[in-house]
This record gives C-alpha cells, structure tokens and sequence, in this order.
C-alpha cells in the first residue's frame, strides 16, 4: 500500500483521544474486481473464437481472403462501435448477421464496463474501508469490543498505552473507526489475522468476544507468538480451557459475580482483589488483623446525599474510609465533604470496625434474612459467599435443582407475588436478583418491594442500559458484567505490569522514630495528604482517634502516596 493510503494517527482536542483517519484513493471493492475481470476476459474471448471464424465467412460467403489482422482489427471496431468500413459491402447474410451481433454485443458491454467503473468510483468516495493492518508496536490487542472493553480503552487511553481492537467484518470495523477507535479489519482467530495486528509486537491480547472464539484466539496466539494473553470467560469451567488453550490470566465472570453482588453488602474484597491495585508493605501477621473490604452505599441509602463527615462513620464505627473506586476506574482519596451515595467505598481497617461499618450502612449480616432468586452460576456463587458471611438464604428458582449451599429452595416464578410470599418476603431483610434477564429482574424487583418496602434490593443487570431501569424500579444496588469485568481487567493488567499501580496509593507499616505528637497535629502539619489506618501495640490493634499521642516506637499503618509518606518519616 502506498503511503497516502496508509492510516494517518493523530491527537483530537486536549483529552487525548488517538483518533484515526484514512485518505481513500478510489480501491477498487472485490466485487467490482471479479465484474471487470469478466467483462474484459468475455471481450478477449470474443476476439480470439471471432477471428477464424470472421476469416472463414468473408472466404466462403464473400470471396475475399483477410489476415488475422485484418479479422481482429474488424472484430474490434464493430465491438466498439467505431466502424468497419474497409470491408465494406457485405453481400452475405452471415456477414451481415455477424456485424449485427457484433454491434450490439459491444454496446452492452460498453455500457457494463462504463458502469461498473463508474460505480467503482462513486463507491471508492462514499463508502469508508476500515485498514487491514497495522504496524504499531508495544500495544494492546482487543479480540473484540462490548461495553467492558470500551471502558478499558478509556483506561489504556489514560496511560498513553497505544490499542488495536479486531473486528471481523468490515461493517463493524468502519462502525468502530467512526467512534474514533484504532480498529482493523481482521479476524483474531486465524494466523493472518493475528499477523496483521502485529502480534508478534504486542504488549498483550485480552481475548473479549464469545467464549468459543475466545479458546481459537487464546490458541492461536500461544502457537504463534510469546505475547501474553488475557481472557475473559463466562464460568470457571470454560477457564479452565482458556488456560489450556495457552491464556497466561483469566478472568471470570458469572461466579465473580455472583460474590461481588454479595461482597458489596457483606464487605468483602475477594472479587476484584483492589489491593493488587496499590504498592503495599505490610508484615503479614499485622495484614491478618485487617479486613481489606468493598463497601457499596447504594442510590436509595438512608444516606441520601449526605458527606462522609454528616453521614459520622468514623464516629460511629471507628472504620476509615481509605478511597472511592469510581465506574471509570479512577480512584480518588475522599474527604469529609465527600458525598457517598451509590458510591462504591474502599475500606481497609480492623475487623470489627469494618463489620460495623456494614451494619451502618444497612449491609446483609449473620442474622440477616436474605432471599435469593436464581439459582444459575451466579446465584450458586452468590449463596456461597452468604454461607461465608453467615447467612443462609432462601432461594427461589424456576427449575427444583440442588443448591451447593446451605439454605432453603423454593420452587416457582419469583415474578409471582404469591411465589415470593412463600419465600416469606415480608419477613426478608435483603433481596438479591441473579436472573440473566433484565426485564424478568426488573419485575422481580417491582413485586419484591410492591409486598416488603422496607427491602435493600441488591440485582445484576445483564445490559448496561438495564442500570437506570433497575434503580427506577426501586434497586438500591445494581451491578452489571461490563462493569465486573472492566474492574478484573484492571486489576489484572496491573497485576500482569501491563499498566503501573496506583501511584497517589501505598500503604506502608510505619514504625515512629521521633518524639510524642499527636495525630491531629501531625496531620495539620503535612495538610492531611495521609491516613493512619490503624495502631499496633504488641498484640493489640485498634483505629486510633485525632488526640491520639503518638509514641516513640509505636507500630501504625498509613495510607497515602509514597511521597507523601516518605515526608512523614
């Protein structure tokens, strides 16, 4: 290809966006290749039987003896229609006959081969061809494009990291081009395809598409090349082929689900591991001692649209609040004036305070009754991750199936009040929706809340536009898989050091080398850019107040940017 017609890159505005365009010097599509090859091979096949049959007629029927290039220069110009005058008169009807077909076989392919050209060249101006190669290096590959990826094209964008997402068909690879994305039209799961992504040269594959073509890809990319792939897969059983396939990471989704609905509740950090997203130095005797914890303050929380400081959660459960993971992925270190509605919280402190953290906020715990509808991948997880915090819940399914946990099942349409009833809603602290269909969560939620107003109603959207509909519907938490997945492929790619942790984050065990002070005057002094999670005293460990007197050789864990914390020793 010549270097006009070779993808120009450059920056749109001040966010940064690599945006693509492509100068179209008229390609000729296929289709129009094979037309005019047919045209041009029929008009050559027309000269070459004519001739000796045009030398035969004006022999026999004519009298006259022609060359061969007389015979041909007659074919061409009764095909073209520019005359045939020096063999003139024709006194025989077969002359004659020929002539006439000659004629008028050239004015029909004249008008096909102007056409097609013509089409060709309007075709060329109006509609957009998607590049078919590309020759960065150092990049990311994307199998395929769903919400989740687009929200982690957002993410590389951030860190300058250059991407090139796969599209297969060319309809989709020019939709994706118009969206301002680096997309080529080439299929992830065959050797030229992965070669024309410059695979060889990539930084990772995250193989995103449906899961059968996920295990192609994954082996297609471990035959051919080291670059490391990342997977996402729909259940663990699948995983466990993405890895014999040759993928290095796997991400699952429907059992992660499933414990994040119940981790955003119940305070547990297992799902998306968000510790792997920050530089931590911690003794693993004091990390026992801890309870890393996702909070989610739901849209309809007793909060409403208090801050951290009037909603009083230090004061009244003694936990801090380390951070805010937020959908687009950032994390963002909150003050007191900080609003805490549908706000997904980062806590790392004691065990007891982060478990009455939870209680506050209105989480499910021990004690708590919970009814559980699904009983599919996602709910058998999520009913896992209750047993672990203590609950046994009830459950209601369509289909009379064996539960891998402990709790009680009731059979039936949850969608029906009468069903729900028999689960004993009235009586429920917290509903948990797990049905891989949104209109059916939407009206699980209606009917629960319509019998138990009172209910924390926690759903899974299956499509991201489901969210709104969901919350309107009266869930106060809602979590999709793009948004799931989007958060392990974060985490992952930071795990894998594909992308660099979160450099305004470290926790570090600090021992105090200087003289008594008290944490408020310490924190006044380096203008609060630190947390003190917690204090350690030989085997006691407690969430110390501001007027707290901090002693020579005392033990704490601090929360903050190494720089930062590096001033403070």
């Amino acid at each position: 290809m010549e270097d006009r017609d070779r993808e120009i890159i450059g920056w749109e505005g001040s966010t940064g966006r690599q945006v693509r365009r492509r100068a179209l010097l008229f390609p000729v599509t296929d289709y129009s290749q094979r037309l005019l090859f047919r045209l041009f091979a029929f008009f050559l096949f027309i000269i070459i039987v004519l001739i000796p049959l045009t030398k035969y007629l004006m022999f026999v029927y004519e009298g006259r003896r022609i060359t061969i290039g007389q015979a041909a220069v007659f074919i061409v110009q009764s095909i073209t229609t520019t005359g045939y005058g020096e063999l003139l008169p024709f006194k025989s009807y077969p002359m004659v006959i020929l002539s006439i077909f000659l004629m008028v076989s050239g004015v029909f392919m004249i008008f096909m081969i102007a056409g097609t050209l013509m089409a060709t060249l309007i075709e060329s101006r109006i509609v957009p061809r998607a590049p078919s190669y590309t020759k960065m290096d150092g990049h990311i590959i994307f199998t395929g494009y769903n919400e989740m990826v687009a929200r982690t094209i957002q993410l590389v964008e951030r860190y300058r990291i250059p991407y090139v997402v796969a599209a297969s068909e060319q309809q989709e690879a020019v939709a994706l081009v118009e969206k301002g994305l680096h997309c080529i039209c080439a299929n992830p799961n065959y050797d030229e395809g992965l070669k024309r992504l410059n695979v060889n040269q990539a930084r990772l594959v995250i193989v995103c598409g449906d899961d059968t073509e996920n295990i192609n890809a994954s082996l297609a990319v471990s035959t051919m090349c080291q670059t490391p792939v990342l997977a996402v897969m729909e259940n663990n059983k699948r995983a466990q082929l993405a890895y014999a396939a040759g993928a290095g990471k796997v991400v699952v989704l429907e059992e992660t689900l499933g414990r994040q609905l119940v981790g955003w509740i119940c305070a547990t950090a297992i799902p998306t591991e968000f510790l792997k997203l920050i530089d931590i130095e911690i003794s693993p005797r004091i990390m026992e001692q801890l309870k890393p914890s996702i909070i989610h303050i739901g849209s309809r929380s007793k909060f409403g649209n208090q801050s951290i400081g009037e909603a009083k959660i230090r004061t009244k459960t003694g936990a801090t609040i380390a951070a805010i993971w937020h959908p687009d992925g950032t994390v963002t270190s909150p003050s007191a004036d900080t609003k805490i509605n549908d706000s997904t919280l980062i806590v790392l402190g004691l065990r007891d305070n982060v478990d009455r953290l939870v209680s506050y906020v209105g989480g499910a715990g021990p004690g708590k009754r919970v009814i559980l509808v699904g009983a599919g991948r996602v709910g058998q997880e999520a009913g896992k991750e209750l047993n672990r915090a203590g609950i046994f819940p009830i459950t209601v399914d369509r289909v009379n199936k064996p539960l891998y946990f402990r709790g009680e099942l009731v059979v039936g349409d949850a969608t029906k009040p009468h069903v729900l009833q028999k689960a004993r809603i009235e009586k429920a602290d917290t509903l948990i929706v797990t049905l891989d269909n949104d209109s059916l969560n939407i009206f699980t939620v209606l009917a629960g809340l319509h019998l138990n107003p009172q209910l924390n109603v926690v759903s899974r959207a299956v499509q991201a536009e489901a969210v709104n509909r969901l919350r309107q519907a009266g869930a106060n938490h809602v979590l999709t898989e793009s948004l799931l997945g989007y958060q392990l492929l974060q985490v992952a790619m930071v795990e894998t050091g594909v992308l660099p942790k979160l450099s305004d984050y470290a926790i570090r065990q600090v021992v105090w080398r200087h003289e008594p002070v008290r944490i408020r005057t310490l924190a006044e002094k380096h203008e609060r850019r630190f947390k003190i999670i917690c204090i350690f005293k030989g085997d006691r460990a407690f969430e110390p107040t501001a007027d707290y007197l901090l002693q020579k050789d005392d033990i704490f864990v601090v929360l903050g940017s190494p720089g930062h914390i590096e001033q403070l020793l």
